[in-house]
C-alpha cells in the first residue's frame, strides 16, 4: 500500500456517483438512544405492559348498572399483542344490565394509596397535540364480543369534569388482534382525567352470560414529540418471573447520565436535553430531601419523571420525581428498591459531567447551576480524616445512613467532574450561590490524593476503595471499571504507569477477546470492555482501538443497542445492600445478564465516536479527546480510516479521475470500505490525501 499526504491538491470534480451500500461511520448506538427518547416523547401510554412506569391513567374506576357481578380484570395476562403482558377482561352479562371500566390517574389518599377520582379533584392531564388514541383488542379464542371504547367524559356534574369525550361506538372483536383508533380531531383535550374506558352490555351481546376480551398497546399518539423530560428505561423488559423482571421500568441515574453524554457528543442535543431536564426535575423535586441534603438518587421510574396530578408524597410534596418499584399483583403490595432509593456519590459525579456537557451545547444556565449544586452536595461527603469522599447515603427514606466506605471509582469521577467544572467556571460567571473554580480544584485534588493512595504500581491496578471503616483497603473484589476509568482520567499523569495497567487488565480481566467485570472471568461485561476500548484510543493504541471496536460493533444488535453481558449471570462480587457490621455481604449479588442495556449502549456510542467523557481537561481544551493530534488516514483490511477529525468534519472521497463517490459529515474517527483496489483522493476539512490501495 502506498500512502501519500498531499499538502495542497487541485483537481476537477466530476459527476456525483452514489455507491450502493457505502456509508460514512456514524454511531448506530447513539441513533438507538435517540430513538428511545423519541418514542417516549411521541406516545403517551395508557397501557404498554404490566408495571410499566410509562403507563399513565393507572387507576381503575368500575362502572356498573343492574344486578351483575363486577368485571374481573387481569392486567398481567401473558398473551400480549406485543411486549410481555396484556389486559384480560372477564365481563358478566345480564338482562338490562351494563358495566365497564375507566382508566384514570386518580389521586393519593392520606396514607399514600392511589385511588380513582370521579371528578372531585384535579387529576386530569392536558393532552392537546394528541391526534389519536390507538389500542389493540381481541376476543377470547373462538369467541366474539361487542364493546364500546372511549376517552374522556369523566366527572360529569363534578368540579373537575373532562373537557371532551370521543368513542368508537360498539365494535365487534374477533379472536384475532385488531388495531383500533379514535380520531381526536376536534376534541377538546385540555383536561382529561378519564384517559381510556370501555363499556358493554347484554343487548349488544345477546345469548351470552359473559364475554372475555383482551387489550394491549393503548396509547395517545402526538403529531410531534412533546417537549417534556424523559427517562429511558435502563434495560429492555423481560417477561414476568424472569430474572430481573422487577427492574423492567427502572431508569438508573448513572445510565441516564451516560445517555446524556452519549447523545450530546453525538450532536443529538434535543434528546440529550430531554434526559438532562429529567435529572434537573429529579434534583429539585425529590419526594423527601432537598438537593443539598442528598443530590440525585440512584434510580427513578422510566418515562416522564413527574408524579401524576393529584398525587402527593408522604412528606407532602407535589409534584415529585417518581421512584421505581414493582406492584406485586398477588400480595397487592408495592415494593421499592433499596439501591434505587439510595444516593451514590459516584452517580452524582456523573450527573455533574452530564450537566456540564449539555451546558456546553445548550448554554442553559440551569445546567451549570445544577452541576454546581451536585458538586456542593458531594463536598458535604468529604472525608478529611481518611481522604476522598464518602460513598453516599443508603437505605429507604425514613432509615437512611451515611456510608462509611470510600470508593476509588467515585473519587475518579469526582476528580474529572470537578476539574471540568472548575474549567467551566473559569470561562463563565459563577452561578448564584456557587463556589469558585479554586474551591472545586481543591476538592478535585483531595479526590486525586485518595485515588493515588489506592493505586498499586507494583500490580498495575487501582484497588476498589476502602471497607466500611473508611481506611482499610478493600481487596475482596477487583473491578475492571476502576482501572479503565483510571486510565481515561489519568492517562497522562506521571504517577500512573499506563502500559502496566493495560497489561494488568489483559492478564486479570480478558475473556473471549473482551473483558469481565472482575477477575472471575465468567463472561464478557460490555460496559467495561467498551471503556477499555476507548482507553486504547486515549493512550494512543489506535490499531487495537479499531480492532476491538470492530468486535464490539459485531456483538451489537441490528438496531444499534448492545447487551450488558454476553451471557446471563455474569458476576461482579458486589452486593446490592453492601456489607454489614459483621463484614458479611447483605442482599443479593449484582449480576449482569444478556439483556439490552442503555448504559452499555451509551458507552458503545462513545466508543464509536471515539470520545473520552472522563477527560479532566475537557473544559480547558474544548476537546473530547486527551490531546490535540493531527488528522491522519490509513487503510486496513480494505477500509479507509481517518482519525483526529473534529466533530462534523466534511469528508469527501473521490476516484483518481475526480469522480465523487462519498460525501459525509464525520465524527472524529471516520471509516469507509473502499469499493475496489485503486487510487483515491480523500478530502477531510482542510486535509487532503492520496490513497493507493
Amino acid at each position: 500500500m502506498e500512502h501519500i499526504h498531499i499538502a495542497r491538491l487541485t483537481f476537477t470534480v466530476g459527476l456525483w456517483v452514489a455507491t450502493s451500500g457505502v456509508v460514512a461511520q456514524h454511531s448506530p448506538a447513539a441513533e438507538w438512544l435517540a430513538a428511545q427518547v423519541n418514542e417516549y416523547s411521541s406516545k403517551l401510554y395508557v397501557y404498554n405492559d404490566y408495571g410499566d412506569s410509562r403507563n399513565a391513567f393507572t387507576q381503575r374506576g368500575v362502572m356498573m348498572y343492574g344486578n351483575i357481578a363486577e368485571p374481573q380484570m387481569n392486567e398481567a395476562y401473558p398473551e400480549p399483542f406485543s411486549g410481555i403482558t396484556s389486559i384480560r377482561l372477564d365481563v358478566p352479562l345480564g338482562f338490562d344490565c351494563w358495566s365497564g371500566y375507566y382508566f384514570g390517574n386518580g389521586v393519593t389518599t392520606a396514607n399514600g394509596t392511589p385511588v380513582f377520582d370521579w371528578g372531585d379533584n384535579r387529576a386530569g392531564m392536558d393532552l392537546r397535540g394528541a391526534t389519536k388514541l390507538v389500542f389493540r383488542a381481541r376476543a377470547e379464542a373462538g369467541q366474539t364480543a361487542k364493546v364500546n371504547f372511549f376517552i374522556g367524559g369523566n366527572g360529569s356534574g363534578k368540579p373537575y369534569n373532562d373537557s371532551g369525550r370521543k368513542e368508537t361506538g360498539y365494535v365487534t372483536l374477533t379472536s384475532d388482534w385488531q388495531k383500533y383508533e379514535i380520531n381526536l380531531s376536534g376534541v377538546n383535550l385540555s383536561y382529561i382525567s378519564g384517559g381510556f374506558g370501555w363499556v358493554t352490555n347484554h343487548t349488544n351481546n345477546p345469548g351470552k352470560d359473559h364475554i372475555v376480551f383482551l387489550l394491549d398497546e393503548i396509547y395517545y399518539e402526538f403529531a410531534s414529540p412533546r417537549p417534556e423530560a424523559v427517562f429511558p428505561a435502563s434495560y429492555k423488559a423481560v417477561p414476568l418471573g424472569w430474572d430481573g423482571y422487577f427492574i423492567n421500568s427502572f431508569a438508573y441515574s448513572y445510565d441516564l447520565a451516560m445517555t446524556v453524554l452519549a447523545l450530546a457528543y453525538a450532536g443529538k442535543d434535543e434528546q440529550a436535553c430531554k434526559v438532562a431536564d429529567g435529572l434537573l426535575f429529579a434534583l429539585s423535586h425529590d419526594r423527601k430531601f432537598t438537593p443539598s441534603q442528598r443530590g440525585i438518587r440512584n434510580g427513578y421510574a422510566a418515562g416522564h419523571p413527574a408524579s401524576f396530578s393529584g398525587w402527593t408524597s408522604a412528606s407532602g410534596k407535589s409534584p415529585y420525581a417518581k421512584l421505581p418499584g414493582f406492584f406485586d399483583i398477588d400480595s397487592q403490595t408495592w415494593w421499592e428498591d433499596y439501591y434505587s432509593d439510595s444516593y451514590s456519590t459516584g452517580n452524582n459525579a456523573w450527573g455533574v459531567l452530564a450537566f456540564l456537557e449539555v451546558w456546553r451545547r445548550a448554554g442553559k444556565t440551569e445546567y451549570l447551576q445544577a452541576a454546581c449544586t451536585l458538586a456542593d452536595y458531594i463536598h458535604s461527603l468529604k472525608d478529611e480524616a481518611n481522604g476522598g469522599f464518602k460513598g453516599g447515603w443508603e437505605g429507604f427514606d425514613d432509615n437512611q445512613q451515611k456510608t462509611g466506605y470510600i470508593s476509588t471509582e467515585h473519587c475518579i469521577d469526582i476528580y474529572s467532574a470537578f476539574m471540568q467544572l472548575a474549567g467551566e467556571l473559569e470561562k463563565n460567571a459563577t452561578p448564584q450561590g456557587g463556589k469558585n473554580a479554586e474551591f472545586y480544584r481543591q476538592d478535585a485534588a483531595h479526590a486525586r490524593a485518595f485515588v493515588m493512595r489506592m493505586y498499586d504500581p507494583a500490580q498495575g491496578l487501582f484497588y476498589t476503595g476502602t471497607k466500611p471503616d473508611g481506611s482499610t483497603i478493600n481487596r475482596d473484589v477487583y473491578p475492571l471499571d476502576v482501572n479503565t476509568w483510571g486510565l481515561l482520567t489519568f492517562y497522562n499523569d506521571p504517577a500512573v504507569d499506563v502500559p502496566k495497567i493495560l497489561s494488568t487488565i489483559e492478564s486479570r480481566f480478558a475473556v473471549n477477546g473482551m473483558y469481565d467485570f472482575d477477575d472471575s472471568k465468567d463472561g464478557v461485561w460490555w460496559e467495561g470492555s467498551l471503556q477499555k476500548i476507548i482507553a486504547e484510543k486515549v493512550t494512543g493504541n489506535t490499531a487495537k482501538y479499531l480492532s476491538q471496536l470492530a468486535i464490539a460493533n459485531a456483538a451489537a444488535e441490528a438496531d444499534g443497542s448492545i447487551t450488558a453481558a454476553d451471557r446471563d449471570g455474569v458476576t461482579t462480587g458486589i452486593w446490592l445492600e453492601g456489607v454489614g457490621a459483621d463484614g458479611k455481604p447483605q442482599g443479593n449479588e449484582w449480576k449482569y445478564n444478556k439483556r439490552i442495556h442503555t448504559g452499555a449502549t451509551a458507552w458503545l456510542a462513545l466508543a464509536q465516536l471515539g470520545v473520552n467523557p472522563l477527560d479532566p481537561r475537557r473544559s480547558e481544551t474544548g476537546l473530547a479527546g486527551p490531546t490535540v493530534t493531527p488528522a491522519r488516514s490509513f487503510v486496513q483490511d480494505g477500509r479507509l480510516y481517518i482519525t483526529g477529525l473534529a466533530q462534523r468534519t466534511p469528508v469527501k472521497v473521490y476516484s483518481i479521475t475526480g469522480m465523487e463517490i462519498l460525501r459525509s459529515e464525520s465524527s472524529d474517527t471516520f471509516s469507509f470500505r473502499l469499493p475496489a483496489h485503486g487510487a483515491y483522493i480523500v478530502s477531510a476539512g482542510t486535509e487532503n490525501w492520496k490513497i493507493i490501495y
